[in-house]
């Protein structure tokens, strides 16, 4: 672990900033778009729809991702990925990103962060330093963290404040442009079928309610991230499988399958659909800490909150907001308190539409179907040129 972070240290502080000033011999190309994760290997959501879109208008874009490879062709695609960095026009994250947080824009440039994630729920960033969940000051001072971003994007003016002090940067640099992830849920075809293609996946459920189980990963990091087995499952399908199926969906950064026992024809590993289209097909959310609840509220449904560790998750982590006033529906601390919940959410009378919509206006009113679209519009203008002041 020591000589993982000193070769991180020689690279983020000395070799990747060193490519970089190489790089900027070249003058910034006003037509060069760059976007760029260390965690997934193909473009995330956000990053997908707005790569397709510069694409389409003709700018030249090129995805840099994670990559399955020995190290020092790791090492090596990176710095080829820096040099190009220094003169393109704009590079899109989603999430941290080493090679940029070692090498802040030049003049003519743009570092766009298009946060994963709506809202502002747990503690993140800046905002988590010195918790048990996130980096030391020993750390943060040798490995930067969430710097020099130009422009952050954020689903509502509500939460810039939080942004700001989570990535350390003006106000003024906080955005509410919204999500482009978000703009499927407004999208009336995508959201009729979602129903029909998670039934082709699990044609088992038939004429069941869909339950959708998703909650955030627990650990001290993201990469010694784990999921707990809280759910006791032959007991669910007992008292809800004549009504309703589970879909289990972990946090993408949960590295190994889920142990939850067996519950034949109820409960079903649904890490192979994409989120968005579960969202659509779930009549009912179960979540924990999950920013997924700001995008679930768009679609105006019920939402519980099955927080069985909240008093150690609170500790480790913190929130923006009280845990207990700020969520959108019933919270439960035991599996058993679930399933007479889901029936008065669904078949009761229970469900409070008017908090969820509330929740909605609050937190996600930049989220209005158009957010691929307004990003793009902010970092071009007339001639196709890049505008980046």
């Amino acid at each position: 672990m020591k000589a993982k972070l000193v070769l991180r240290f020689i690279l983020v502080r000395l070799v990747w900033p060193c490519v970089y000033r190489v790089g900027c011999l070249r003058r910034v190309n006003p037509r060069r778009v760059l976007f760029g994760s260390e965690f997934h290997e193909a473009p995330p959501e956000n990053l997908r729809l707005l790569l397709e879109r510069f694409r389409a208008e003709g700018y030249g874009c090129h995805w840099f991702g994670k990559a399955r490879a020995r190290k020092p062709r790791q090492i090596l695609r990176t710095l080829i990925f820096v040099f190009d960095y220094a003169s393109a026009a704009i590079l899109f994250v989603d999430d941290s990103f080493s090679p940029a947080l070692a090498c802040p824009p030049r003049k003519g440039q743009a570092l766009v962060q298009v946060w994963h994630g709506c809202g502002a729920f747990k503690r993140f960033g800046h905002s988590a330093a010195d918790s048990a969940w996130g980096p030391s000051a020993r750390v943060r001072k040798w490995l930067p963290m969430h710097l020099h971003y130009t422009h952050v994007c954020v689903s509502a003016p509500e939460v810039i404040p939080h942004y700001a002090e989570a990535f350390r940067c003006p106000p003024e640099r906080v955005h509410a442009w919204g999500a482009p992830r978000t703009d499927v849920f407004f999208d009336a075809a995508f959201t009729a079928t979602a129903r029909e293609r998670v039934l082709a996946a699990f044609p088992e459920i038939g004429g069941r309610k869909i339950l959708l189980y998703a909650p955030t990963f627990r650990g001290d990091s993201v990469r010694e991230s784990r999921h707990d087995a809280a759910l006791d499952l032959p007991f669910l399908a007992a008292q809800l499988g004549g009504d309703c199926v589970l879909l289990l969906k972990p946090h993408p950064h949960v590295p190994f399958p889920l142990a939850e026992g067996s519950a034949a024809d109820f409960a079903f590993d649904a890490r192979a659909l994409p989120i968005e289209a579960l969202l659509c097909a779930a009549d009912l959310l179960i979540a924990d800490y999950s920013s997924l609840v700001f995008e679930y509220a768009l679609l105006g449904r019920p939402m519980l909150f099955f927080a069985y560790d909240l008093d150690a998750y609170d500790a480790a982590r913190s929130f923006y907001y009280p845990y207990r006033s700020f969520v959108p529906g019933d919270i439960l601390e035991q599996c058993a308190e679930i399933p007479e919940a889901v029936r008065g959410q669904l078949f009761g009378n229970a469900f409070d539409k008017a908090r969820v919509e509330h929740f909605a206006r609050r937190f996600m009113p930049a989220c209005d179907g158009h957010c691929t679209e307004r990003i793009l519009a902010r970092f071009t203008q007339e001639g196709n040129a890049l505008r980046l002041s």
